[in-house]
């Protein structure tokens, strides 16, 4: 006989259980991507990564970003929740998008600065990241790969790192998942909003669970998916070639809407409905599997030199949308604010070649001898911008 306490429990646990997720393709989607991804790895990847294990700790893991959405985790939920989309429509008003992620937040806050109205619809929690978790998950797993390749080297133990390398694996594959849904790319994400709806689009916002959840439960198994994977492609720029497959799935918004008016995602749709989505699937399986094949191979090349990277990738690290209006960085010049009088002959722009030295030594450490206070724009200061800029100097 079940005691009363446990009785209550239950009934309050049922409505619980009740409440359909929202999240990308579901637990069944996520897993066949996993799954199939990581069964059709390259004969030459870790021989750890293609045992019936790793295959099935990847696919559990396929899900593992919709476990942290969580209302038990509010803060948590918060946080990753622009991870799995980015509505192009707002994004694209910055422009290229710049391959970091505070670049683009950078960049979104510029373009308000300029289009005050438009303040609520461009932040960046509300225009998304998904590009930007997938890049950062992936150098994730590029330089555990890198770390493998050491310690095998030098016969050391790697079930550590062969641990890490699967958890990345596993973590990339939602987000490559969710890259693969048009959904997870537009602002009619779940309903359409466009001002314009000459087409009768449902502006419902159920579409976007019953396509990805109730419908592939019902409709859609691995044996449909598999025999539609492309054939393995290498990943020239991981970042360029994975906007290009963001962008190849916003093609396809349309059809999602389409194929609902046409009842297509009731029960188990229609073949063109079934067949569509099987294809969906495989196309997100196929770029996982490239992917995890690109960070094999690049894990095998040289870090860049330190003193290289910094003087390379420093100047990328700011552009001109990243700046407050009357902010601009070129030539560097230091300004007297007594005597107004600009000194660029004080710096160089001139890339350093030379031998860097130490303090210490013989060689004795810099003592100040001009110190000027910085100079701000007053639009800036209307504006109430605010930051830190870092400045790194080579004497010489």
């Amino acid at each position: 006989m079940k005691s009363p306490l446990r009785s209550q429990f239950s009934l309050l646990l049922l409505p619980l259980l009740a409440v359909p997720s929202s999240h990308a393709w579901g637990n069944k989607g996520h897993i066949m991507i996993s799954r199939l991804a990581a069964e059709s790895l390259p004969a030459d990847m870790p021989t750890f990564m293609r045992t019936l294990q790793a295959v099935n700790e990847i696919a559990y893991l396929g899900p593992e970003p919709d476990r942290w959405r969580s209302r038990a985790e509010p803060e948590l939920n918060a946080a990753q929740a622009p991870d799995h989309f980015i509505d192009f429509e707002l994004a694209d008003l910055i422009g290229t998008l710049p391959r970091q992620r505070y670049q683009y937040i950078a960049a979104l806050y510029a373009y308000v600065a300029a289009h005050p109205d438009m303040a609520a619809q461009l932040r960046p929690e509300k225009v998304g990241f998904q590009p930007y978790i997938t890049n950062e998950v992936w150098e994730r797993l590029k330089s555990a790969m890198r770390d493998y390749r050491t310690l095998s080297a030098a016969h050391q133990d790697t079930k550590p790192v062969e641990a890490a390398i699967i958890f990345y694996a596993g973590w990339l594959g939602h987000y490559v998942a969710d890259g693969s849904q048009p959904l997870h790319v537009t602002v009619n994400y779940n309903g359409w909003v466009g001002k314009e709806n000459p087409n009768g689009y449902t502006t419902d916002h159920t579409i976007h669970w019953r396509f990805e959840g109730p419908f592939v439960d019902a409709a859609i198994n691995e044996s449909d998916v598999q025999p539609l994977l492309a054939p393995l492609h290498p990943i020239n720029d991981e970042w360029e070639d994975y906007l290009a497959y963001l962008r190849h799935t916003g093609s396809f918004v349309e059809r999602v809407y389409q194929f609902d008016r046409q009842h297509g995602f009731d029960g188990t749709g229609t073949p063109e409905s079934r067949q569509f989505t099987a294809e969906r699937l495989a196309a997100g399986a196929s770029m996982l599997r490239d992917l995890y094949a690109a960070a094999w191979v690049r894990s095998a090349e040289p870090v860049p030199d330190w003193h290289g990277q910094q003087e390379n990738s420093a100047p990328k690290s700011f552009g001109a949308t990243e700046l407050p209006p009357g902010v601009t960085i070129g030539k560097l010049t230091v300004t007297s604010p007594q005597s107004d009088v600009k000194r660029p002959d004080t710096v160089s722009s001139e890339p350093f070649t030379g031998e860097a030295y130490h303090v210490g030594g013989g060689v004795s450490a810099p003592r100040l001898t001009y110190a000027p206070d910085p100079r701000y724009p007053d639009s800036a200061r209307k504006a109430k911008y605010q930051g830190v800029v870092i400045v790194g100097l080579i004497c010489r």
